[in-house]
């Protein structure tokens, strides 16, 4: 969020008469309309001072003696209808609009749109690559641009991968978009996989992977929460499984990766209760 600087920005303000269609653009800026106390947007219910200075129904509470946080007068506040008036008329874009968000928000309410809006862009993970947008036109970029190949599975279905150092998309139906990446390095094969979402947030979503062979008797399982990222800054750091160089044999078939990713939402089956006669004689 912009707030709490000395930046200007445009913004439409329509004003009084807005219904016979006055309205103007103008340039001002942003942080007049911020508390001054929490440097977040004002919003309605706003107080002001005897004097007129303004304060948030957040913080006004936590003044002492209702001295004013800024002249220090004791004072009673009182409800502010026309800035109030003025804050639900501002209307800004949402910032991902150069990504296809067409929505037009009231500045106080720009910060919660923008944590959940479905255009905010994640990031193509190609050195060098420039493309930013939403998570469907990011998997469309890759298989165009980069001929990178994308699986549709299911929650907690068993699907094998060949061990092929490089990319591979993952989407489960029309929903949640992973990244399965394959790294050949000195030591042997590392193994990770992300969950691609705008803003990253704590891990709901739980993978296994398990790579076995015959031919050098050697397994191995693991099973971890996996991390979300944007790829603003690349491929996040950290592998989630190692394959030692040594224990890796090409029977023939391929070498093959086992991989699923748990259901975070699994449907609990609901029983009915079974009733048992007594027998007779016993």
């Amino acid at each position: 969020m912009d707030c709490g600087t000395s930046s200007k920005r445009r913004v439409e303000a329509p004003g009084e008469g807005e219904s016979s269609g006055k309205r103007q653009s103008v340039t001002m800026g942003m942080d007049a309309l911020d508390c001054p106390v929490c440097f977040h947007p004002l919003r309605p219910p706003i107080y002001q001072c005897s004097v007129g200075h303004f304060i948030c129904s957040s913080c006004r509470p936590k003044l002492v003696r209702n001295n004013c946080h800024l002249c220090s007068a004791e004072t009673t506040f009182k409800r502010c209808l026309g800035m109030e008036r003025l804050m639900e008329s501002v209307m800004i874009p949402c910032s991902n609009a150069k990504y296809g968000c067409a929505e037009k928000l009231t500045y106080y309410q720009k910060e919660e749109h923008e944590k959940a809006c479905p255009s905010a862009p994640c990031f193509c993970p190609a050195s060098g690559c420039s493309f930013a947008g939403p998570t469907d036109a990011l998997l469309e970029h890759s298989a165009s641009q980069h001929k990178w190949p994308c699986t549709t599975i299911k929650y907690s279905e068993d699907v094998k991968f060949t061990l092929e150092p490089g990319l591979h998309f993952l989407r489960i139906k029309d929903r949640e978009i992973f990244l399965l990446n394959v790294a050949l390095e000195p030591f042997g094969h590392a193994i990770s996989v992300v969950c691609i979402q705008p803003k990253a947030t704590n891990s709901k979503f739980k993978c296994r992977m398990s790579y076995g062979s015959f031919l050098t008797d050697y397994y191995q399982i693991s099973v971890y929460k996996i991390r979300s990222s944007s790829l603003s800054d690349g491929l996040p750091k950290g592998y989630n499984l190692i394959l030692p160089k040594d224990e890796i044999a090409d029977d023939g078939k391929g070498n093959l990766l086992t991989f699923s990713i748990d259901d975070p939402n699994p449907k609990v089956k609901v029983h009915e209760p079974i009733c048992l006669k007594p027998v007779r004689g016993v």
